[in-house]
């Protein structure tokens, strides 16, 4: 019977103790999977915001694209701004750098340069490049025409065939959805 009484401890002890061992884990493992489900939460939210900032840029340059393809040689984008965030495309339209300020909430505003010359304003390239800008399907879907103007120098300007240069503003106003 001492015999059998020891084989039956020696059996049930050590399983006893693991199961003791076991549930006394349980607290801690509860504090570890809500660490790890507050990580995996910040992490999804991570995820939306870099999915949200991919199709923002995604667009951009889209948008970039169609400036790159419609803007004629004579005319030399200054600034390209969209909403509360601005970007800047000194030199060669397409490389824009992101700057704050610029235009409304839903609006794109475009100021380009082009060389003042003898006659009338080169209106037939403007209208060229907002008429081929408007066509593109990645501006099409998203904007139309609010406004534009052109801006003459000032009077203490150089004179034309002097490198005196006409301001464009073109407002594109966000298309309602």
């Amino acid at each position: 019977a001492g015999v059998l009484l020891l084989v039956v401890i020696a059996l049930i002890l050590p399983t006893r103790l693991r199961l003791s061992q076991d549930v006394g884990a349980i607290p801690k493992l509860r504090a570890d999977l809500a660490t790890r489900d507050g990580d995996l939460t910040v992490l999804r939210q991570d995820l939306q915001a870099l999915s949200v900032e991919a199709k923002r840029q995604v667009r951009w340059a889209e948008v970039l694209n169609a400036f790159r393809q419609q803007i004629p040689s004579t005319l030399k984008l200054q600034k390209v701004a969209a909403g509360g965030a601005a970007a800047a495309a000194p030199g060669p339209p397409g490389q824009a750098q992101p700057q704050g300020g610029g235009a409304g909430a839903g609006e794109l505003r475009i100021e380009a340069l082009t060389p003042l010359r003898p006659g009338p304003p080169p209106l037939l390239e403007i209208a060229q490049f907002m008429g081929g800008l408007l066509k593109d399907p990645s501006v099409a879907r998203r904007y139309q025409l609010k406004s534009w103007e052109i801006k003459q120098p000032g009077g203490g300007g150089p004179a034309v065939g002097e490198g005196a240069q006409l301001q464009i503003v073109i407002m594109l106003a966000e298309k309602p959805r």
